[in-house]
């Protein structure tokens, strides 16, 4: 941009995933403190999350989005047409993100995702928009309501805490996993942290974790690797003072912010996951 002469009044179009949106607005966000930014998502992901919202990011020494900036762009423009051509991995990993939105938002949205066929070979482009409009409506009234992160947009983190942690700890093994992926395991198991703290119906944990074993890959780790999931999880962008902050819920659409828990609950959700996922 600088060697073409972009200037504060030039427009940038990010046309891609979430790493090109995320990039792409950080730059936008920062070049002559800040010029004109469109994003076209291109797979699931970046159309139901990484692309909305207005949060840009990049990861830094191992560490997932450790620097970035709030900067929304001019518009974006969404069309599930791109999406024919995704692999079913990219899918599933869009697919975590809006089932996320289902949990803190609404239980209809949360039934629909849970009844569709992920295993139909013609995603049906439509029904898919449908669901990603109801998708990034739940964000965009998050987003509206708290556009900086002081309060009720923590409860996009739901799921993030821990999956932010697993992410990151396959940085460090070099076997990266995808960030939805990381996302579905982080979600069982901060649900069966909200099973134990929020009182959430079992019901509910067990039908997500359900739909997340027969449509994901697990996410293996070991016993020996939870003080490094528990360390990694202190980075989290939440956190204060060493103390680890989750958003969790007491019902679909009930998300309960700054839920401090016990190491050994941490642990026990680590467990559940293991148990009931592998």
């Amino acid at each position: 941009m600088s060697k073409n002469g972009a200037s504060r009044n030039s427009l940038l179009v990010n046309v891609g995933g979430g790493m090109v949106t995320d990039l792409g607005g950080f730059a936008g966000a920062t070049f002559k403190r800040g010029l004109h930014v469109v994003n076209i998502p291109t797979t699931l992901m970046a159309s139901v999350d990484a692309a909305v919202g207005g949060k840009t990011g990049i990861n830094f020494n191992g560490l997932k989005n450790e620097i970035g900036s709030f900067y929304q762009p001019d518009c974006v423009m969404i069309d599930c047409l791109f999406l024919k051509s995704l692999d079913r991995d990219n899918l599933l990993s869009g697919y975590a993100e809006m089932i996320k939105h289902g949990l803190i938002g609404d239980s209809v949205i949360f039934r629909n995702l849970m009844a569709f066929d992920l295993d139909r070979r013609d995603i049906d482009a439509d029904l898919l928009n449908g669901f990603v409009k109801a998708s990034v409506a739940v964000k965009e009234r998050i987003v509206t309501e708290d556009p900086k992160e002081m309060g009720i947009r923590k409860a996009l983190n739901f799921g993030h805490t821990v999956g932010h942690a697993f992410e990151s700890l396959s940085f460090a093994a070099n076997k990266p996993v995808l960030h939805g992926h990381a996302v579905a395991a982080g979600m069982v198991c901060e649900l069966y942290l909200s099973y134990k703290t929020c009182g959430l119906s079992i019901e509910i944990v067990r039908q997500t974790t359900n739909f997340i074993k027969e449509n994901y890959p697990p996410y293996v780790f070991r016993c020996s690797n939870y003080e490094a999931i528990y360390e990694l999880m202190t980075h989290d962008k939440k956190n204060e003072g060493g103390h680890i902050y989750f958003a969790l819920l007491g019902d679909i659409g009930d998300v309960r912010i700054n839920q401090e828990v016990s190491k050994d609950l941490v642990f026990e959700a680590l467990d559940f996951y293991r148990e009931n996922v592998f």
